[in-house]
């Protein structure tokens, strides 16, 4: 009996060695091996698995969009060739209108040394100018210059005077006319004479002669500017004269 019971409890012993064996002692076999691994191998989270995808495809896709589809580089836009106007240079300012000049007219003027004539019957003749200064308002194409005294009582020669003009083209005196009576000679019967310009100006030289016999006392020359176009005289001006005893 106590036979049986002392090889029940070795069995026993026996038995839980080898189970306290198999659960703690190291690993000596390739079965213990593999059955420690995939126990000690967590599988990997469905979850997370998923995330990482999407977020690779994501991070792909992108990257893709932002390449040519060729895998070239995008072109660049080019240039503008548009030429720009240039800026506009302001206007000067505008310049006043111009008056109108202001109209002038033809004027005639007598002149001798000292302002007068003096003559002696029979003496040296005395020299004297007749200048014209046109306007701007017309040009005259004939003027002849007429030249008058009045007749004197008391003379016993006639002509009692003669005139003459400077001829500057020829360099010599020649005769000229001086009317001596009390009336107007009518200025239809003029003929002939020269041009004279807008603002032109021109001078004549004349000299006078008193011959013997002249009477004495004054008697001023009488100067008319003649236009013979249009029959009318257009100035009138004298010179003072003397015939001396």
């Amino acid at each position: 009996m106590r036979r049986t019971r002392a090889l029940i409890v070795g069995t026993v012993g026996v038995a839980l060695l080898a189970a306290s064996g198999t659960a703690c002692g190291p690993e000596t076999g390739t079965q213990g091996k593999a059955a420690a691994s995939t126990t000690s191998a967590p599988s990997p989270s469905p979850t997370a698995t998923a995330t990482a995808t999407a977020t690779a495809t994501a991070t792909a896709s992108a990257t893709s969009a932002t390449r040519s589809p060729s895998g070239s580089p995008a072109p660049t836009p080019a240039a503008s060739t548009t030429t720009r106007p240039a800026p506009r240079t302001p206007a000067p300012p505008s310049k006043s209108p111009t008056r109108p000049p202001v109209p002038t007219y033809l004027a005639m003027h007598a002149a001798a040394p000292g302002g007068r004539i003096a003559l002696e019957p029979g003496g040296n003749p005395r020299e004297f100018t007749v200048t014209l200064h046109n306007g701007n308002t017309r040009a005259y194409r004939h003027l002849v210059l007429a030249f008058q005294m009045e007749g004197m009582p008391g003379t016993t020669v006639n002509p009692a005077y003669t005139l003459e003009r400077w001829d500057a083209a020829a360099g010599t005196w020649r005769a000229a006319t001086l009317r001596i009576a009390n009336d107007v000679f009518p200025y239809t019967l003029y003929t002939g004479g020269t041009p004279l310009a807008k603002d032109a100006a021109s001078t004549h030289r004349y000299r006078v002669r008193a011959l013997t016999g002249a009477p004495a006392g004054p008697n001023p020359i009488l100067i008319s500017l003649i236009d013979t176009d249009a029959d009318t005289r257009v100035y009138s001006t004298s010179l003072s004269h003397t015939t001396l005893d």
